[in-house]
This record gives structure tokens, sequence and C-alpha cells, in this order.
């Protein structure tokens, strides 16, 4: 019998999880990821009119859109990858979140820190050479593809990397 309740507390985790990752995470990143690649490539319509759009422009703005969908694709593969070790961590989260609507006392037995698994340090670490990889390919091409697109490609890329990849996670049970 106990197994049973571990197993059945185990999956109402996971279903917690998706709930949150889909309704905190997913729903707002689709309105985020549209914007910003229309203002990204909106600059470069933009200099497709003003004839200054040059191949080198366009093979930056494509190698700014891919990088950024690189960094987005291993965000959400940690994070589905949390979603099968550690459901509780999200679980735990969407939990305070309908605490706080419901205008409940929010327990303060939850752990505060984040989520406790083998590589987390390998984690952060590749967190850190993520932004700074980012940060440094939109400093570069920022005089060769024009401001806009430098800043906004990358998040272009990252945002539509993780609608693409949680969709997968929402579609496969």
């Amino acid at each position: 019998m106990p197994k049973i309740l571990t197993i059945r507390r185990r999956e109402d985790e996971r279903e917690r999880a998706r709930l949150y990752l889909k309704s905190r995470l997913m729903l707002p990143t689709i309105p985020l990821g549209m914007v910003t690649l229309l203002a990204g490539y909106g600059d470069m319509v933009l200099m497709w009119i003003q004839n200054e759009l040059t191949p080198q422009a366009l093979l930056g703005s494509t190698l700014l859109f891919l990088c950024g969908a690189f960094w987005g694709w291993g965000h959400a593969r940690y994070e589905r990858y949390l979603v099968g070790v550690c459901p509780e961590y999200f679980a735990r989260k969407q939990k305070q979140l309908e605490a706080a609507k419901e205008y409940k006392r929010v327990k303060r037995d939850f752990p505060t820190t984040g989520p406790l698994h083998p590589g987390r340090r390998f984690v952060l670490g590749m967190y850190v050479v993520g932004i700074a990889f980012q940060v440094g390919i939109s400093l570069y091409y920022l005089g060769h593809v024009g401001v806009y697109a430098a800043i906004f490609l990358p998040w272009a890329g990252y945002f539509n990397a993780k609608v693409i990849f949680w969709r997968e996670l929402f579609t496969s049970g």
C-alpha cells in the first residue's frame, strides 16, 4: 500500500510541475517570443528596405537567432530533466502560488533552496557561460546587424526554442 501512495504522490507532483510550467512559464513566453522575433527581424527588414542588408548581416542575424535557440533548448531541456527527476521543486512552487491566490497562509516548512540533484554546480556554471556568451555575441554583432536585431534576435531564438520544446513536454503525456 505505501508503494502505491508514493507512486500516486509522485504523479501528482509531476502534474503540478507541468501545470506550473504551462501556466507560469510557457504562456508568458509565447508573446515574448513573438515580440522579440518581430522586433529583431523588423530591424532586418528595415535594413533591407534601406538597401543596407548585406550577406554578412543576414548571416549574423541567423547566427544570433540560432545561438539564442540553442540556449533556450538547453534551458528547456534542463527544466524537462527537473520535471522527471525532482518534480517536487516545481510542484512546491505551484502549491505556493495556489495558496497565495486563495489567500491561504503559506506554510513555512517549504525549503527555499533550488532543486537538489547531481550536477547542480555544473548547471549553474552553464547558466553563467550561456548568459556571458549571449551578451558577448550581442555586443559583437551590435554594429553589424543593428541594435534591435543584436539585442532581440537571441531572445527570439531563446523564447521560441523553449516554447517548441515545452510543447513536446505537454503533448507527450
